[in-house]
């Protein structure tokens, strides 16, 4: 005797690991876009501190503590937003395709160390400026060479080995959308270029890694970020 449950057709694994909701996938490309749109004008709208001497370094600091904070807490929902789009396009794309595999991984590790890097740069430098603003001489100038160690040193190196990932992946999951035809070779063939090219420039500046290098990649990544959004938005509404 065969049971109602038993007899209810099952999805094919290759439909349940490449199709998900048509819902997800609209909603993905709306991540990506508004994360892609938001981070970068979050990035134009950060302050840095100013001053002639280290206890106006610090007092500059302390004041915009809470800008600082709070733009980097924007920046780090839309580090989550972009995973999330970019998840919903590995599931679009089968993760059971090495590239696309290989393109998840490397960017998760790549948005791990950015979080990270959100982290150092907007709360735990502006802690030792609060902690250190007050203290002796000696203590500010401790506090201003450990400030320089957290973004001079550490930021620039977590931001470097993060957008050499992303450049992996960006590489990866185009290779994957460059085998298939019409608006995916598109955009495959754009993140060849704009999601490639961040890391040639991250390898070549080297230690030297000064604001036109920054702002290339974001611009690039922004580029990149634009066009899978649309990507997945058209896909959604061809469904």
């Amino acid at each position: 005797m065969t049971t109602r449950i038993e007899s209810l057709p099952y999805p094919t694994e290759h439909q349940a690991a490449t199709i998900p909701a048509g819902g997800d996938v609209r909603l993905a490309g709306l991540a990506i876009l508004a994360s892609a749109i938001v981070s970068t004008a979050t990035v134009a709208l950060d302050r840095g501190a100013s001053g002639n001497n280290t206890q106006e370094i610090l007092q500059s600091m302390l004041q915009i503590q809470s800008w600082h904070q709070n733009v980097h807490v924007v920046a780090m929902a839309c580090i989550c937003g972009l995973m999330y789009g970019y998840t919903v396009l590995s599931q679009r794309l089968d993760m059971r395709r090495p590239s696309v595999l290989i393109g998840l991984t490397t960017y998760a590790l790549g948005s791990m160390l950015m979080l990270l890097g959100t982290i150092l740069d907007g709360f735990i430098s502006t802690g030792i400026a609060a902690d250190f603003v007050n203290g002796t001489p000696e203590a500010q100038q401790a506090a201003r060479w450990m400030i320089h160690v957290v973004e001079s040193i550490a930021l620039t190196d977590i931001a470097r080995v993060a957008w050499v990932l992303q450049s992996v992946a960006a590489i990866a999951w185009a290779v994957a959308l460059f085998r298939d035809a019409g608006t995916r070779r598109v955009v495959g063939c754009i993140g060849l270029i704009a999601g490639g090219l961040p890391a040639v420039l991250v390898i070549a500046a080297g230690s030297k890694m000064d604001l036109s290098v920054v702002v290339g990649t974001l611009l690039l990544q922004a580029i990149w970020n634009v066009a899978v959004g649309v990507l997945l938005l058209r896909e959604r509404s061809s469904t």
